[in-house]
This record gives structure tokens, C-alpha cells and sequence, in this order.
């Protein structure tokens, strides 16, 4: 019974040099020991998905399960079962599963865009058709009514959900073709779900149109079909009813780099737009022309081509630096203009880098030209750009459009700029580490001029050691070092130690720069007996671990007190009347009583245990255990904690 509590209150320590296992390896063992529920991937292979490096399988798994539920959707969809998309709620997370999976597995099938893609798609997608139907069921009964004008504007949205449906539509059969390309789901059925709902929505929306609109017909030409920047295309054309009434003061719109040209309609029902393009594909063939009614209008939309051979023109690219010489966040301003023959393009994207670092604006996007063809990028300089002699970039980002890509480069000095480093240390215990030694909390910020240092590496040393710590988005870092026992050896009591971080500029544009400090350490007190050994591997446990452990030393010294007066003969008077200011190892009766130097040593750890010093309690315990059982010649003798433990065992 002695030996159970001794190997109680031993096992739940971790000796000195033996760090304790990790807490996250602790939680994945005890996560893999329990049972999971797979429910929502039930194609997995349990004894594939275990099996060390190969994945794959998981992978083809978690690639059906997402490809059945685009299909579910979509075959919900044809017949208006909308809760077939809604029951799909675990998508986000097993597409996560199968980003993960992708990472690790052999297979050379990746989807994660195309599934992310298709999903935000077919979502977007049944949305609409979902809002569409609903439109349509009250446009009917608005019409039914007699309620002329709801009508219409109804029938004008059932118009513009149905052509949003047809080109939302158009880009989710895009992605299941996509996915059905190297995964073992069919796509075939989803496809064909999708383009027969697509064209039912359509033939619906013109059934809306014809009843509720009268018919237009637009007409559209050009006297010459090239076009580029700097030769206009000039469409015209003319708009009437169904019967030649020309239709005056009407919107007809052009459209092209997905813009619109608006203009409109004269007396005569006659229109003329001009149009130069900027950044047209080279390989587009014809641009439409539509008649766009009001919301109120009682005639039908309708629309024409007009053919056309684009042309690729070279653009002047101007571009200037403020200022010349430029720091570390220093704002670096870059204007410029895009031209043709002194004639501006507009909404042009330009590309601004130094060093191979691009600038761009808030949201990510780059700087887009206005009207007149002007441009301006202002960016504070970043540290990884080197110092001296650099030129900025600016470009235009095009590929085969009606304005060729171009770009020039403007000279610009980029100077040093001093870092400040602060450091602060603070000891957080005396014995932390694996090796017995005291640990030391040391925080600091990098800073350049006031503005913080992010993402920067600080290397923190004591005596021959060297911690690299990375400084967060406020320039500031902290770390955990452990003090070597060189510092502290042969030392009792307290030393002082030094502690240095330097920040290394180099390959940036800040100076490098280092603090030291002096720290006065309380040193761990030499480790001489197994009690002290014993003492020292609690202490260097993480507080989660004493707090719990000391949780469980309640219990366990009350077992070793009940245990020991019985083995002993202890009456309660003899540990609670005796005079409190009996020490460990003194007595109050004879020398010879082996009882009193028990007693010395439980009432000690009872103290210590209500003062709240549960390491202390366990040591005072600890050595009575040994002490009493000492006697016996197979526990007795010289032996670490943990043989003492195989020696219980063994016994």
C-alpha cells in the first residue's frame, strides 16, 4: 500500500533532464485513441487514410463527396427541390479537408479552386433561378390582378435575372467541365441539369417579354469595321416598334471592355456612338449593341452585332518620382500618364515595383489610368528593398489587347535608416528548464524612426546561446530563454548575467543595430540528493502541469498520512499536538524513536501544503516515504527516484 503512493506521487512527476511531452502531441494521441464519426466521408477507406503517406485515397474521397453534392444541387435545382443546394452546409469544411489532404498526398489531381470556384458559382446561380421563379409567381399574379405597372417592373427584373442567370450558368458548366477533367465524379448530369434550367429560365423570361412587352427592332452599321485607340469606330443605327414608329429619347447602349457606351435615340429614332478601345482582346470579332428600356417602358429590349477587326497600338508611358531619394516608410510617390498621339487612355491598368517589390492599393488591385490617361501610386517604402542606386518599374500589365504593353523605369536612392532595439529581461523561474537552470522572460520593439519593424528577425543571446525571435505587426518580440548552466554554475545564491539582442540589417535598408542589459538571477540551489533532484523535475514542469498535479497531491498526501500512521502507529495528537516549532529532523522524545523523525518530516509537508508550496509538500513526503521503507533491503540503499519506483514495483 506505502509503495502504491510512493509510485502515485512519483510517476506524476518528470525527472530532472527529462522534458515533459509535448501538450498538442499529447491531445493528437488522445484524439487518434477516440472514435470519430466519418459520417460525412463515407467513401473513406479507414485502413487507406491511415496508412502513412498515402492519402490519395482520402483525397478521391473527399473529391466525390464535393462532386455529389454540386450534382445534388444542381438535379434540385431543374425541378425547384432548393433544399438539395441548402443541405450541402459541411462544403467549407470538407473542401478544407481536402486542401489539406492535397498537401500531403501523392496524387497529381489538385481542384481547389475549380471546387471553390464552382461552388461560389452554383450558389450565385441557385440563388437566382430561386429569386427568378419567385418573380415570375408574382408577376403572374400582378398581371392577373390588373396591376399594370407592378407588372412591368417585375417582368423588367425577370429580364435581368434571366441574363444573369444565362451568364452565371455559362461559367458553372465551365467549372464542372473543369473538375470532370481528372476526378473519378461524372459531371455529365449536372451539366445537363444546369443547361436545361438555364433554358428554361430563358424561355420563360421571353414568354414574361412577349406578353407583357411589344416588340422592337434596332438596327446597327459601320462604314469601316477596324478599330484601335487611335482609329474610332463609329456605330450607328436606327430604333422603331414592330410596325417602323421610330422610338425617340431612348437609351442604346455599346458594349465593349466591359464597359458601356450610352447614347440617345434622336426624333427620328437614330443613334451614333463612337468608341475607341484600350483594352479590347485582340481576338474579339464583333461588339453588341443593345436597347435598354426603362424600368416603366411598355417595349421589349432588344439588341444587334456590329462586326469588327481590332488593331494593336504602342502607347507613349511617362512616369516621375517624389521624392528622389527615398528612406525606410518613407512615402515614394510615382505619377505618370498613358498616351496615345497626346491623347489619354483611360482605365488602363499600370504596374508599379521597386526592386522587385510591386505597390498597390489597399484592397490589393493596382493603380488603373483616369479619363486623361493620368496615373499616381503613393507607397511607404518597405525594408526588403536594398539601399543605394535603384530604379522604380512602371508598366503596363496588358496581354493582346487593342493598347500593347509597354513600361520605362525612373532612378531613385534608397537610403539607410537607424533602428532603435529595446530589451527588457525579467526572471520567470528559478529552476525552468531541462537542465535545471533559471529561465528569463526578455521582450523589446524594433523600431526605425518611431515606425514599427514588422516581420523581422531579432537574435536574442546569453553566454554562448542564441535565440532568433520575429517581430510581430507592432515591431515588438518576446521570448522564453533558458539560462545555460555555465552562467549559474558553482554559484549559490544570486549572479548577474548579461543578455544581448541584435537586430542584422542586412539585405534591407535598415542599420543594424543591438542592446545589452544586466539582469540579477536568483540561481537554483546545487543539486546534491535525490530529494533536491526530485524538487527541481517538478519545478521544471509548465504551471498547467503543477496546478494539475498539485490538484491530485491532496489526495495523495492525505493517502500517504492515513497509510503511514497505520504502518507506524501515528495517533492524529501526535502530528497535530506537537509543538509547531519542531523542525524537520529534530525530536521530542528519543533519539531512537524512528516515529519522531516520521512525524517531523509529515507535519512539515503539511505545512508546506497549506501554504500553498505544493512542490515542497511532495518533497517532505517523499523523503518520509523513503525513509520508512528505507528499512527494507531490497528499497534501501542509493537509487534515483525512478529506480526507487522499479524497485516498489519489482517488491
Amino acid at each position: 500500500m506505502v509503495c502504491l503512493a510512493a509510485m502515485l506521487v512519483t510517476v506524476g512527476l518528470v525527472p530532472a533532464g527529462v522534458a515533459p511531452a509535448d501538450a498538442s502531441t499529447t491531445d493528437r494521441s488522445l484524439q487518434a485513441a477516440q472514435p470519430t464519426n466519418n459520417s460525412s466521408v463515407v467513401h473513406e477507406d479507414p485502413q487507406s487514410a491511415d496508412d502513412e503517406g498515402n492519402v490519395s485515397e482520402l483525397q478521391g474521397s473527399l473529391s466525390d463527396r464535393l462532386g455529389e453534392t454540386l450534382v445534388d444541387c444542381s438535379e434540385g435545382l431543374e425541378v425547384g427541390n432548393y433544399d438539395a443546394c441548402n443541405e450541402s452546409k459541411d462544403y467549407p469544411d470538407w473542401l478544407g479537408k481536402y486542401v489539406n489532404v492535397t498537401r500531403s498526398s501523392d496524387a497529381e489531381t489538385n481542384k481547389t479552386d475549380e471546387f471553390q470556384e464552382a461552388r461560389e458559382n452554383q450558389t450565385s446561380y441557385a440563388n437566382d433561378v430561386q429569386r427568378f421563379r419567385r418573380t415570375v409567381d408574382k408577376y403572374r399574379t400582378a398581371r392577373a390582378n390588373g396591376q399594370t405597372e407592378r407588372a412591368r417592373r417585375l417582368a423588367r427584373r425577370a429580364q435581368r435575372l434571366s441574363q444573369q442567370i444565362n451568364e452565371t450558368g455559362t461559367r458553372l458548366t465551365e467549372d464542372y467541365r473543369t473538375i470532370d477533367n481528372g476526378t473519378t465524379q461524372n459531371f455529365s448530369a449536372a451539366i445537363n441539369t444546369t443547361n436545361a434550367t438555364t433554358e428554361n429560365v430563358s424561355a420563360t423570361a421571353d414568354s414574361v417579354s412577349v406578353e407583357q412587352f411589344k416588340n422592337t427592332t434596332i438596327t446597327s452599321s459601320t462604314a469601316d469595321n477596324r478599330i484601335a485607340f487611335n482609329d474610332s469606330l463609329v456605330v450607328s443605327g436606327r430604333l422603331r416598334t414592330a410596325n417602323g414608329t421610330p422610338l425617340a429619347n431612348r437609351t442604346v447602349v455599346l458594349e465593349g471592355d466591359d464597359r458601356l457606351r450610352r447614347t440617345t435615340t434622336d426624333e427620328s429614332g437614330q443613334y451614333v456612338i463612337t468608341y475607341r478601345p484600350a483594352v479590347l482582346p485582340l481576338d474579339t470579332r464583333r461588339l453588341t449593341v443593345r436597347y435598354r428600356p426603362s424600368t416603366q417602358s411598355i417595349y421589349r429590349s432588344n439588341r444587334t452585332a456590329v462586326p469588327i477587326d481590332v488593331r494593336q497600338v504602342t502607347p507613349t508611358l511617362q512616369a516621375e518620382t517624389t521624392p528622389q531619394s527615398v528612406g525606410f516608410d518613407e512615402l515614394l510617390s510615382v505619377t505618370g500618364r498613358v498616351a496615345v498621339n497626346d491623347s489619354g487612355v483611360g482605365s488602363v491598368p499600370v504596374a508599379v515595383s521597386i526592386d522587385g517589390r510591386e505597390f498597390n492599393l489597399s484592397d490589393g488591385s493596382r493603380v488603373r489610368t483616369g479619363s486623361a490617361g493620368r496615373f499616381r501610386m503613393a507607397n511607404g517604402l518597405p525594408a526588403d528593398v536594398a539601399p543605394g542606386r535603384q530604379r522604380v518599374r512602371v508598366s503596363m500589365p496588358l496581354e493582346n489587347r487593342s493598347i500593347a504593353r509597354t513600361n520605362t523605369t525612373v532612378p531613385v536612392t534608397v537610403t539607410q535608416t537607424p533602428t532603435q532595439l529595446s530589451l527588457n529581461a525579467t526572471q520567470e523561474s528559478v529552476n525552468g528548464s531541462a537542465v535545471g537552470g533559471p529561465v528569463v522572460h526578455v521582450a523589446g520593439r524594433l523600431t526605425a524612426n518611431g515606425t514599427p519593424v514588422p516581420n523581422r528577425t531579432v537574435a536574442v543571446g546569453l553566454n554562448n546561446s542564441t535565440t532568433p525571435v520575429t517581430t510581430d505587426e507592432n515591431g515588438s518580440y518576446d521570448a522564453n530563454v533558458t539560462v545555460p548552466e555555465g552562467v549559474f554554475a558553482d554559484q549559490t545564491g544570486t549572479t548577474t548575467a548579461t543578455i544581448g539582442a541584435t537586430f542584422e540589417g542586412g539585405e534591407t535598408n535598415l542599420e543594424s543595430s543591438r542592446r545589452r542589459t544586466s539582469i540579477e538571477l536568483t540561481v537554483p540551489a546545487e543539486a546534491t540528493g535525490v530529494v533536491a533532484q526530485f524538487v527541481a523535475a517538478f519545478r521544471a514542469l509548465p504551471i498547467s502541469y503543477q496546478l494539475l498535479l498539485g490538484l491530485g497531491l491532496v489526495f495523495v498526501l492525505g493517502a500517504l498520512f492515513s497509510v503511514l500512521r497505520r504502518w507506524l502507529g501515528i495517533t492524529e495528537s501526535d502530528t497535530e499536538d506537537a509543538p509547531s516549532s519542531t523542525l524537520v529532523g529534530e525530536s521530542t522524545g528519543t533519539v531512537d524513536d524512528p516515529r519522531e523523525g516520521l512525524r517531523a518530516l509529515l507535519r512539515a509537508a503539511r505545512e508546506e501544503l497549506s501554504a500553498g508550496d505544493a512542490d515542497g509538500a511532495v518533497g517532505f513526503a517523499y523523503t518520509a516515504v523513503r525513509r520508512a521503507l528505507g528499512r527494507d533491503p531490497e528499497l534501501g540503499g542509493a537509487r534515483t527516484h525512478w529506480e526507487f519506483l522499479d524497485a516498489c514495483i519489482d517488491r
